[in-house]
């Protein structure tokens, strides 16, 4: 997949590819050099974004396929009241 370099040196991540990783704005990712070649992934143990259902609950979506625990949920709490 080729993408184009801007003058304020940003690419742009094609929709299909940030739908496919969930990829939203303010995620941070971390970026490393390895040669010639430039890595951009998430952070292990990236926190996930609290997400409304259609009728108001606040939940957290599953993310790669794992499930989240009672403990999952209280870390990322913890985390956000810091």
């Amino acid at each position: 997949m080729m993408v184009t370099i801007d003058r304020a040196g940003r690419i742009v991540i094609p929709k299909e590819v940030r739908d496919r990783l969930q990829l939203v704005p303010d995620l941070e990712l971390e970026l490393e050099v390895h040669g010639n070649t430039i890595q951009i992934e998430r952070p292990r143990g990236a926190a996930r974004r609290l997400m409304w259902s259609e009728h108001g609950r606040p939940y957290f979506p599953a993310a790669d396929g794992q499930q989240l625990t009672d403990l999952d949920v209280q870390q990322l709490r913890d985390a956000d009241q810091r």
